[in-house]
């Protein structure tokens, strides 16, 4: 499964950094930086983190959904996902999200 990152400059003048799969489904969405080389450094530390199963801490919403926040290997927060209906739709997310998140592409929306 392929996929990319998509690179955005939001009219105030900070990127967005969003996780495609190869349908344009948003896989998860990093947030916002303050400049493209924060965002470019942003793509390099989800690479790096994203193929480490154990750096998804699962978690469990106010309403029952679940999500996950990907850590780095300092612990700090890279990214949260959407809410997931169970626990085997949590898993597979992680497992495309960490094939899809190696990927080299990135396109500039």
């Amino acid at each position: 499964m392929s996929g990319w990152f998509e690179l955005r400059k939001n009219s105030g003048g900070t990127w967005r950094l969003r996780l495609k799969a190869a349908d344009a489904q948003t896989l998860l969405d990093t947030g916002v930086y303050p400049d493209r080389g924060a965002a470019e450094s942003a793509i390099a530390s989800f690479r790096e983190n994203c193929a480490h199963e154990e750096r998804y801490v699962r978690r469990i919403d106010s309403s029952g959904k679940n999500y996950f926040k990907l850590r780095c290997v300092r612990k700090e927060i890279i990214a949260r996902s959407h809410l997931y209906d169970s626990e085997s739709t949590l898993q597979q997310a992680i497992e495309t999200i960490m094939r899809v998140g190696q990927t080299q592409v990135v396109k500039e929306a």
